[in-house]
């Protein structure tokens, strides 16, 4: 305890220059986190603001005993985090291995190829939908002006081609981070190795598969963790493109506590699927700081 004192007083400037900050973080999200949990555990509803009643796990257990629509959200949200990694890592591989030869404009095509991933979400969304109308979508007139087809592809207004489309759109933004991520590890692998498989006689594609995934095996699992945590607590890509429709076929959790919140008002309710998603949020995250710390051990 006495050295505890010691330090503190030791250190009392830099202790009293964190408190604005500290105080900040508190209450812009350690507040509202806290205050979340706690509506989770209660009958809260927009329709009565005033009457909050402590309910204990009732919500919880609504939620997984008869909530359908819970668990449909949730399965789509582990395909839609499944799906947007596994693209964006062979997309991003492709293009690391494309970018890591000496090729002209290489810096060029390197920051051109950024631009999903920096490009804000609302600009983004705004162009895809319009990429996508089935009216006045670009592809669609481009694929009925060549005879490809006759009708026009309903993108995001049919259940299953709006899937397929949040998917591929959610890739699109996401293989930069990985592609960047890959092309650094490979950087980082010497040269010998290639050289000396290639005196041994080993083809381009034994090299990729004996040299160069096992050599990026440390930061491929990290960051197709960290990406896998971002798109399933992901919110802006669905929602700005389907809203989750049609008929809820796009719902993820995030979408799903945003319309339980303030379209049937039930704040309580839409609380306790928030805190299940910090749950399977929180164990995401072990499973991350456990690859990271085996990498580093």
């Amino acid at each position: 305890m006495s050295k505890f004192l010691k330090s503190f007083r030791r250190n009392s400037l830099g202790y009293r220059l964190l408190l604005p900050a500290t105080a900040i973080i508190c209450l812009v999200s350690i507040y509202p986190l806290l205050r979340g949990i706690y509506l989770g555990f209660t009958s809260h509803s927009l329709r009565r603001p005033h009457d909050v009643n402590f309910i204990g796990f009732r919500n919880f257990i609504d939620i997984l005993s008869g909530g359908e629509q819970f668990y449909g959200a949730l399965s789509f949200s582990f395909m839609y985090a499944f799906f947007v990694v596994a693209i964006a890592y062979v997309v991003g591989m492709s293009l690391a291995l494309l970018l890591n030869k000496d090729i002209k404009f290489r810096s060029l095509f390197r920051a051109m190829i950024l631009v999903p991933w920096v490009i804000p979400p609302a600009v983004a969304a705004i162009n895809w939908t319009w990429i996508l109308s089935d009216q006045l979508g670009m592809i669609n007139i481009t694929l009925q002006r060549l005879g490809i087809i006759s009708s026009p592809i309903l993108f995001l207004a049919d259940q299953q081609m709006a899937r397929a489309t949040v998917i591929i759109t959610g890739a699109w933004r996401a293989f930069p981070f990985i592609m960047i991520v890959l092309l650094a590890g490979m950087q980082g692998i010497p040269d010998e190795l290639y050289e000396a498989a290639e005196i041994d006689g080993a083809s381009r594609f034994r090299s990729f598969t004996n040299i160069t995934i096992p050599m990026l095996k440390p930061v491929s699992l990290i960051s197709t963790t960290l990406m896998f945590i971002w798109m399933f607590n992901n919110f802006e890509n669905i929602f700005l493109l389907t809203r989750g429709g049609p008929l809820r076929s796009t719902f993820v959790l995030p979408i799903l506590s945003y319309h339980t919140a303030f379209y049937r008002l039930q704040l309580g309710y839409a609380s306790a699927i928030s805190v299940i998603m910090l749950v399977v949020l929180l164990f995401l995250a072990l499973v991350y700081m456990r690859l990271l710390r085996t990498q580093q051990e």
